[in-house]
């Protein structure tokens, strides 16, 4: 990913005015999802322990909590850092229900049915022993609270970079529309320096030589060891054979030079005579 200017920066914090920070307000949904997955196990078991008071007030409890996440997914989708803060100490409580009636049930074994006729089911699945429930409601309230972190870390930091830039807009300190005019000079100067480029290439392609290269495939280190022997062979013959050579021309140049100095001396004692 680029980095972007400064003045590209200061467009994307602009856009932030006029768009929702829909990614934190996602986590805060899907943390209320894991909450309802949570309180569908508790709320079915068919045994006496569950069905006392304790419940009710449970009930409620999980109610507010669904509607405060609720409304937190809403208040992080406008960039309000305060629902940020809510959202942790909802995600901090839902870490503190495990060890509620989760922790509790595993104890007592008390997370199944009252006898084998009373079995509860999940999505298909019967647990036998109350160790598959609280892992199961355990998995679910950490899931949730980590959805819930997730959500108010992503609202804060954007709500105070949003809120940073207001600032400097109120004081003066930055001009969208200048940097609007700057980005723009940006995009066409980068413009211009790719065509001066695609140029410059388009140039050295003209003036190389078409030759067409054969390429040929890697061969295997065997094989390179293999020809290179082979050349060496073909090579030593052929620096054996050239002294031979050498020295029968040698020798075949020199009744030449005998001959031609017999006739020189012949001619020579012609003129003096």
């Amino acid at each position: 990913m680029e980095k972007k200017t400064v003045n590209q920066q200061i467009i994307a914090n602009d856009v932030l005015r006029y768009k929702k920070n829909k990614l934190a307000s996602m986590l805060a949904l899907l943390g209320l999802v894991f909450n309802c997955l949570y309180f569908m196990i508790l709320y079915a078991f068919p045994r006496a322990e569950y069905t006392t008071i304790k419940i009710g007030v449970s009930v409620i409890i999980t109610l507010i909590v669904l509607l405060t996440i609720f409304l937190s997914s809403e208040g992080v989708k406008g960039y309000n850092k305060k629902f940020s803060i809510v959202l942790l100490v909802v995600a901090a409580f839902q870490i503190l229900r495990i060890f509620g009636y989760p922790l509790d049930g595993v104890r007592n074994n008390t997370l199944i049915g009252a006898d084998s006729t009373h079995t509860v089911g999940y999505f298909g699945i019967y647990p036998k022993s109350s160790g598959m429930f609280f892992a199961l409601m355990t998995i679910y309230l950490a899931a949730s609270a980590g959805c819930l972190i997730a959500s108010a870390v992503i609202g804060w930091i954007y709500a105070a970079r949003l809120e940073k830039f207001q600032k400097q807009l109120d004081l003066g300190e930055v001009s969208i529309e200048n940097a609007i005019i700057a980005v723009e000079a940006e995009e066409e100067t980068a413009a211009a320096l790719a065509a001066t480029q695609a140029e410059t290439v388009a140039e050295v392609k003209t003036e190389q030589p078409a030759e067409v290269v054969e390429v040929k495939k890697e061969q295997p280190i065997e094989a390179v060891a293999a020809e290179a022997e082979e050349a060496e062979k073909t090579v030593k013959p052929a620096q054996a054979k050239k002294p031979a050579q050498t020295k029968k021309t040698a020798t075949n140049a020199k009744p030449k030079t005998s001959g031609t100095k017999s006739t020189k001396t012949a001619n020579t004692d012609r003129e003096v005579k």
